[in-house]
């Protein structure tokens, strides 16, 4: 029953918890990414196809928060990631993405000033166009000037979202930090436990596709 209940607080009810209104086109368990171009580095700017970028890995975390530079965002957000990039390699982690609505001058220096590169790409949402898409874009014009993204983070298997949750306030972290993801991951992924009754769904690279997430 304990281990029941863990299950279902972290792979069921992050996505569903929130305080914010729901965007009727907020991008669900099941769904797959858009095909919509982000920017890499600035010197130029190197185009990257979201959906290509992790349909290609069978395993992958995406987060977005709402600016470069911010002071959330800067030192609890990203560090987070970085701080455990290590532990999301070795759960089988291949690609470990940030979307930020940031031209792709200021995110590329971001990136460098957190030590960010070789392990999370910084990727630039210029327009906005990919935040949209997913129904993740949020009126933050009093704070920063215009439309930003939500705080969320999603596993994906292969380009598929397989996890997903988003932030009551963007202004804060608690679900979508590094810590949280992981410990999705171990709960679908790693088996750590030899009595564990669902023991069976676990995934170690190896093996048949396991249920969803939802």
């Amino acid at each position: 029953k304990q281990w029941y209940q863990r299950r279902v607080r972290v792979t069921e009810m992050p996505h569903l918890k929130s305080g914010h209104e729901e965007n009727p086109n907020q991008i669900k368990i099941g769904h797959s990414l858009p095909p919509i171009i982000l920017y890499e580095n600035c010197a130029p700017p190197i185009p990257v196809n979201i959906r290509d970028l992790f349909v290609n890995a069978r395993l992958g975390i995406l987060f977005g928060l709402p600016g470069a530079f911010t002071p959330v965002c800067s030192t609890n957000h990203l560090p987070s990631f970085l701080k455990d990039y290590d532990k999301f390699k070795h759960r089988g982690v291949e690609v470990i993405a940030c979307v930020t609505v940031n031209d792709p001058y200021v995110a590329t220096a971001w990136g460098y000033y957190q030590n960010a590169t070789n392990k999370v790409k910084v990727l630039a949402d210029v327009l906005c166009e990919f935040t949209k898409s997913i129904g993740m874009d949020t009126n933050m014009y009093a704070q920063l000037g215009g439309m930003r993204s939500k705080r969320f983070a999603m596993i994906l298997e292969n380009g598929i979202v397989k996890y997903l949750t988003v932030e009551d306030n963007p202004q804060k972290t608690s679900c979508t930090m590094a810590g949280h993801v992981l410990e999705a991951l171990d709960n679908r992924y790693h088996d750590s436990s030899k009595d564990n009754p669902f023991a069976e769904w676990y995934y170690h690279g190896k093996g048949p596709n396991l249920p969803p997430f939802n």
